[in-house]
């Protein structure tokens, strides 16, 4: 498996085509960074967009995507992760996701999320939304945090 980078709207629009709440549509986002996972056969099995960033707040959204989790490997997570806290120096990554996701909420949370709160109908007629937050300091800590002050994130 490998990490694709640089096809931001293609790997965007594929998140969004497989979540129920964007409405198949990736301007949905607005200006994202997306990374793909591929296989060995070339076909995309996971992806990842980081959206709604502020500079100045140090702060990202995280919205993802799979097929499969044969993608989960920590090595990917790892790098996927070095670009919001490495190279945009974020201290914050928030995902929010729907409260009857069960599954995703449980991928958070091994992921190192935080819960944070429940937004009322924060997905309208989708239903309640769960708030998750990663601090990096959490994630530098964590099983899925940098090998060594070495690891230089990839140019998303």
């Amino acid at each position: 498996m490998r990490l694709v980078y640089g096809d931001d709207r293609n790997v965007a629009d594929w998140v969004a085509a497989r979540i129920e709440w964007t409405g198949d549509n990736a301007g949905g986002f607005g200006p994202a960074a997306a990374i793909g996972v591929v296989n060995s056969s070339g076909e995309a099995i996971g992806a990842v967009v980081f959206n709604n960033y502020q500079p100045r707040y140090e702060s990202i959204d995280l919205s993802a995507a799979a097929t499969t989790h044969a993608w989960l490997s920590r090595r990917l997570i790892r790098e996927i992760l070095a670009y919001p806290f490495l190279q945009l120096r974020c201290q914050r990554i928030t995902a929010v996701t729907p409260k009857k996701a069960a599954s995703a909420r449980l991928l958070l949370e091994r992921l190192g999320f935080k819960r944070e709160g429940v937004a009322r109908r924060g997905f309208g007629r989708h239903g309640n939304a769960v708030i998750y937050g990663l601090l990096r300091g959490e994630w530098e800590r964590g099983r899925f945090g940098p090998i060594s002050e070495n690891l230089s994130a990839p140019a998303a």
